[in-house]
């Protein structure tokens, strides 16, 4: 039951998440001004957890009729990962402002903070709308585009975008990621140096960049590329996750984690930023820190069947068989086609030697179409599945 190292794939998949990414949710100078004061308030001291609480009381009775209010204290809200409130607030100053864009701006930031997808889209949708010239909110809605793979409407925005405003590095940057995802890496290169050449700290480009290195093999370049892009941007996620990855691959655990644990901070909504710490506490050892971070992410998400999936996982790394059981049950039940979760299942019961429960999980996984039987012949934890006759003659038969 002990994790392996896989090299490729670990960075691959903390590369994934810059295309999950929305930049500069937040955009305009109310906003700037709101986190300065809120950032410079809390400076230098930690954080008293009776204040704390009294802080987001304060805030949860904001009301009245001034929007700014409003908008304070729906951002302090979310500061403090209120984020029901924190939407509540907001929504009562957009009633009060709906052509202010910061107003759509958050919303669109914290609308997928509570599982809302949609109305975070169309948050985005409208911000570009009353403000069709804030380069935040276009750049933030070419992503979700590219999130949802809606590759036209993603050109058509830019394209209109960048015809008023060519010189925005941002835009180019997205474009880029555009032409990457149409499979033109010469074009996306393009649109990056381009973004560079305007703006020669742009984080995003910056990234971009290290992302091409990584493809072609240059590990040395992308990391100087995402070193870069976090001197202009300390809090970027996308190149905290690719140094993550670079670590971890490189057996460097403890790096590895704290660089996961700052995107963590940054946005505990983001999952691949919990998993990848996870695994990087089970790598090192750390089982019980693994279960309780895996633990969090579900009563954060209660939703996210990844993140029941990676509880049991780590259950499972920890010896907690039945609590394991329970989570790969749950999302079997909840997705019955998820084929990770029978593998799980059938760990399980091989690994306790019940052989007619480990033998019809079997032929339910073939039966959602699962092939790659020499995964489990090769893997110790099936060994007694392997040896029991009907189970052996099953997996034989897929091939």
């Amino acid at each position: 039951m002990m994790m392996q190292r896989t090299p490729g794939p670990v960075l691959g998949s903390c590369l994934l998440v810059a295309g999950l990414l929305l930049a500069g949710a937040c955009g305009g100078e109310t906003a700037d001004t709101v986190m300065v004061d809120e950032k410079e308030g809390a400076a230098g001291r930690a954080a008293d957890p009776a204040e704390v609480a009294a802080e987001i009381q304060r805030l949860k009775q904001v009301g009245g009729t001034d929007a700014l209010e409003f908008y304070r204290a729906g951002m302090g809200l979310i500061q403090h990962m209120e984020i029901e409130a924190a939407i509540e607030k907001l929504e009562a100053g957009r009633e009060l402002a709906p052509e202010n864009v910061a107003f759509h701006n958050a919303l669109a930031m914290a609308y997928p903070m509570a599982g809302r997808e949609e109305d975070g889209l169309a948050s985005l949708e409208i911000s570009v709308r009353v403000a069709p010239d804030d380069t935040t909110a276009v750049t933030g809605l070419a992503r979700r585009y590219l999130d949802l793979q809606r590759l036209d409407d993603c050109q058509a925005l830019l394209e209109e975008a960048l015809g008023r405003h060519p010189d925005a590095a941002d835009l180019h940057a997205v474009m880029g990621s555009l032409h990457l995802r149409q499979g033109d890496e010469d074009a996306a290169r393009v649109e990056y140096t381009r973004a560079l050449d305007l703006d020669p700290g742009n984080p995003d480009a910056l990234f971009s960049i290290g992302v091409l290195a990584h493809r072609h093999g240059d590990m040395e370049d992308a990391a100087a590329r995402w070193k870069e892009a976090l001197v202009a941007n300390p809090d970027h996620m996308g190149s905290l996750m690719g140094l993550g990855g670079l670590a971890l691959e490189g057996g460097r655990d403890d790096e590895a984690s704290v660089l996961f644990l700052h995107v963590l901070f940054l946005n505990p909504h983001l999952f691949a930023a919990r998993r990848s710490l996870g695994n990087a506490l089970i790598l090192e050892g750390l089982y019980d820190e693994a279960v309780e971070l895996f633990r969090a992410g579900v009563e954060l998400q209660p939703q996210n069947l990844d993140a029941h999936f990676y509880l049991g996982k780590a259950y499972l790394q920890r010896g907690l068989m039945e609590d394991a059981e329970e989570q790969f049950e749950y999302v079997a039940r909840t997705d019955p086609r998820n084929q990770e979760a029978y593998v799980e299942l059938v760990r399980i019961y091989s690994l306790r030697n019940e052989m007619l429960r480990a033998y019809n999980a079997v032929r339910q996984l073939i039966n959602l179409g699962f092939r790659d039987t020499d995964r489990l012949v090769n893997d110790q934890d099936f060994e007694s599945l392997v040896s029991y006759p009907p189970a052996r003659e099953l997996l034989d038969s897929v091939n």
